[in-house]
């Protein structure tokens, strides 16, 4: 079968071909049965601090709004004089400094950012700006993407997770979450409401209708479980995922010390952050 009318493909769409993913990252749609439909990714060598840079900028994009920046900028000689910047940034709690969020949120957004570049459906809001408490993990959905030219089209739901060593148990709770039906997504509202205090009312009048619709069945949902752990992922993966749902695929992404990839794309985040603020 062609790659562009294999199953993977018509879920989510082909392995990005002109960005990081690219190069950073090989892939393998492993053959589709009935209850399974597993893409696997695998590091490519040597890319590693090439993908450590690019997931940093990400880390940025997903947790600092522009206009908080901005702010920041324009207060920072009162800032460096009164409290010193690394401690006033540590107070405002831009990132998370827990090691658990930090992993589940750097797996969010690699899984977001894919979901971009593989489907033609973005993301409408960085939800992880609105968190309240930082250092914990955001209720909701992890990953929500629409086509803001077509909103009835397709939306992809995905959910993400990030474990040292990956085993049955992950597999499970991510199958238990998509695998048995179909599920919605839950956080539409959230968006719409968030969209509207930023002045865009028109399009959180549609998401609105469209929640509805999709609640009636009306619109195509994709599912998609993500894994980020290490090499044996994909193995595991392939043993323990078991799914009834047809329109659930799973990516896996198998690499060496992932916990060491989070570690120092959140920490080059921080050092961009300050850098940002420092410069004229």
């Amino acid at each position: 079968m062609e790659e562009s009318q294999s199953i993977h493909c018509k879920l989510i769409g082909q392995h990005p071909k002109g960005s990081l993913f690219a190069e950073w990252l090989t892939y393998e749609d492993i053959i589709a049965s009935t209850n399974k439909i597993h893409r696997a990714l695998i590091e490519n060598e040597g890319m590693r601090e090439y993908a450590i840079e690019q997931i940093s900028d990400w880390i940025l994009k997903h947790h600092v709004a522009d206009s908080t920046l901005i702010r920041l900028k324009r207060k920072r000689r009162n800032i460096i004089k009164k409290y010193g910047l690394k401690e006033y940034l540590n107070q405002q709690q831009m990132f998370p400094v827990a090691e658990k969020t930090m992993r589940g949120n750097g797996a969010e957004i690699i899984l977001a950012e894919y979901l971009q570049e593989s489907s033609p459906l973005q993301i409408l809001l960085y939800k992880l700006r609105y968190n309240p408490n930082v250092n914990q993990s955001m209720k909701g959905d992890d990953v929500l993407l629409f086509n803001e030219e077509n909103l009835y089209e397709q939306i992809i739901l995905g959910e993400s997770k990030f474990r040292k060593v990956p085993g049955k148990d992950v597999v499970k709770d991510i199958t238990d979450e998509f695998g048995k039906k179909l599920k919605f997504p839950l956080s539409i509202l959230f968006v719409a409401n968030q969209l509207s205090t930023s002045g865009y009312d028109e399009l959180a009048d549609k998401l609105e209708e469209l929640n509805i619709e999709v609640q009636h069945g009306n619109v195509p949902v994709v599912n998609v479980g993500f894994l980020l752990s290490n090499h044996n992922t994909r193995s595991n993966v392939e043993k323990h995922l078991s799914s009834e749902n047809p329109n659930f695929i799973f990516i896996s992404l198998g690499i060496d010390q992932p916990e060491e990839l989070i570690s120092k794309s959140f920490s080059l985040a921080n050092d961009k952050l300050k850098r940002g603020i420092e410069d004229e």
